[in-house]
């Protein structure tokens, strides 16, 4: 597969050791953009359409709660699918996910398997 042709994902994380595994799930397949913040997310929004953003949900300043709300506020980013990755294991913080917006609920620490299953439903 040709990079230009690759689709694009954001793994937002405020742990380096948690982008390093996910951009070494996804680099093979897909052009992935590692950022440390939704701040830093929403920065690169500006620039890049992402097929899908890979969003974790306990991160400072601003949580994957409300960067999921900020980005379904935004029409030109409303129909970004997200996926939301945690190590929460409460049913209410992945009904609260799937309220909010999201597509999926990936629970830490990842398997690359679920992962890509996940993102192969739905990134077309």
């Amino acid at each position: 597969m040709e990079n230009s042709e690759r689709k694009t994902i954001f793994l937002v994380d405020d742990t380096t050791t948690n982008l390093d595994i996910g951009k070494s799930f996804l680099k093979d397949q897909y052009k992935t953009y590692p950022l440390l913040s939704a701040e830093k997310m929403f920065a690169v929004l500006e620039k890049v359409h992402p097929d899908l953003i890979l969003l974790d949900i306990e991160m400072p300043v601003m949580n994957g709660y409300e960067a999921i709300k900020k980005l379904k506020a935004e029409p030109a980013w409303a129909g970004i699918p997200v996926i939301f990755l945690t190590s929460k294991t409460d049913n209410g913080s992945e009904q609260e996910g799937l309220r909010l917006g999201a597509v999926d609920y990936v629970k830490k620490p990842l398997s690359a398997q679920v992962l890509l299953e996940s993102i192969k439903k739905h990134v077309s």
